[in-house]
């Protein structure tokens, strides 16, 4: 369960310079999973950390069965604000992503997007967010992260880490993003821009695959 503690420190970042105001349009690695050169079929869609829901109501928009969760009531409420305006039905849910049984999260998920989530956990929610993703993966299913290797404040999130947690995952691709890329996805404080723009956070995406289960 997420302590009161890592539940506050969530709510003032959500609420900081250092968070950038989303846009409604998706990242382009999103995009191009779902309508670039071998797009996906809609499937079975899980949007972890889902903000003001662009993501996940970019997926429902495609035919995908999207669960949204976020720790952050108000991100959650204005999620599902949005996705009535798209006149879509997105499942949202304010909740621990950690805890996708409590939340009755569906398994046979075909694609995972987390774009910004799980750099932000600390070790311990680490250690149960990998298991929990992993069990309600079908083989074959992509997870799209990503993740700030360096933060004022959080953790982030290293590539060796990423390789070295997510063992029943093949990890297809390692990009190194540059801050310019990341602006285009929402807007922030003149330090936040800054911040991208000097390189100070070092953002990634990793593309994984999950492994074929083992008998």
């Amino acid at each position: 369960m997420t302590s009161l503690a890592t539940r506050a420190v969530v709510n003032l970042l959500y609420k900081s310079p250092f968070n950038p105001q989303s846009s409604d349009d998706p990242d382009d690695a999103v995009r191009a999973l779902v309508e670039g050169d071998g797009a996906r079929p809609p499937g079975r869609a899980l949007d972890l950390g889902c903000g003001h829901g662009r993501h996940s109501v970019y997926l429902a928009r495609h035919g995908w069965d999207v669960t949204g969760v976020d720790l952050v009531r108000d991100a959650v409420e204005t999620a599902k604000e949005k996705a009535a305006a798209a006149g879509v039905s997105p499942r949202l849910v304010q909740g621990d992503v950690t805890e996708l049984d409590a939340l009755s999260v569906p398994k046979g998920l075909d694609l995972i997007v987390d774009a910004g989530c799980f750099h932000g956990l600390p070790s311990r929610m680490r250690d149960r967010y990998v298991p929990g993703v992993t069990r309600r993966a079908n083989p074959g299913a992509l997870l799209l992260m990503l993740a700030l290797a360096r933060h004022p404040v959080l953790k982030g999130a290293r590539e060796d880490e990423v390789r070295a947690r997510f063992t029943g995952w093949e990890v297809v691709t390692a990009e190194s993003l540059a801050g310019q890329e990341m602006l285009r996805y929402g807007t922030g404080s003149p330090l936040l821009r800054k911040a991208f723009e000097k390189g100070w956070f070092d953002p990634w995406r990793y593309l994984l695959r999950r492994k074929p289960a083992t008998a």
